[in-house]
């Protein structure tokens, strides 16, 4: 890796905690394990646990009961600003990916999906209902969770990726289609309409309702939205 390694340690690691493999609180690996994981040297990691603790994202504790721990969840702008990955990519072309992508992983949840994951879809979709008028980054973090939890009862790494570069894309570029146009109740409405979906197994459900998910969005960037050259 080269001089901006520290940087791909931030996305990684940033994407694990988005997507839910780590909670607040919960422990991650020490230095020695997370440099062998993604294999950089220890200096880098500790370069990329600098940038991470000054956001509070991750605590550094010494001592024999020390180690890193997760601050929290909710990632600000500027860290999102570098980490964020298709920045060359016109908001069109995102929008556009991110329909096939989010149907296969529904239905592959559908396929794979425990009765833990589905509670964890349901806890997702109580927190945004609760912060329907709370605070925008906490309601947004609400909303993309559900679709990280689908992500991880798909149980494909690759697409959950896939799945993750879009909604960090989505989350900075669109921030102020989610602030002023999406409905939450509606919101909330239609990820309950996916789950069942993918409880049931209903392949044409699953596809119908995504489809009808994902339309608004769809509809304000064609509009709205010029694409990148």
């Amino acid at each position: 890796m080269g001089p901006r390694a520290h940087q791909e340690v931030v996305t990684q690691i940033t994407y694990a905690i988005l997507s839910g493999a780590f909670q607040p609180e919960e422990r991650l690996p020490n230095i020695d394990v997370l440099a062998k994981l993604m294999n950089v040297s220890k200096p880098v990691v500790g370069e990329a646990l600098k940038v991470l603790s000054s956001a509070n994202i991750v605590r550094t504790q010494r001592g024999i009961n020390g180690g890193l721990t997760v601050g929290s969840n909710r990632i600000p702008d500027d860290i999102l600003a570098v980490t964020a990955p298709l920045q060359h990519l016109g908001v069109r072309d995102v929008v556009e990916a991110r329909k096939p992508i989010e149907i296969q992983l529904c239905l592959l949840a559908a396929q794979r999906a425990t009765a833990e994951d589905f509670a964890a879809m349901q806890a997702c979709i109580d927190g945004l209902l609760d912060n329907r008028n709370g605070d925008l980054a906490l309601r947004l973090r609400f909303d993309q969770l559900f679709h990280y939890a689908i992500g991880r009862a798909a149980r494909s790494a690759a697409l959950a990726l896939y799945q993750h570069q879009i909604l960090e894309h989505l989350f900075i570029s669109m921030r102020q289609y989610f602030a002023d146009i999406e409905d939450v109740d509606d919101v909330a409405r239609m990820h309950t309409l996916t789950m069942e979906a993918i409880r049931r197994r209903d392949i044409a459900e699953i596809v119908r309702v995504v489809e009808a998910h994902l339309a608004p969005l769809e509809e304000s960037v064609g509009s709205h939205t010029p694409d990148n050259p």
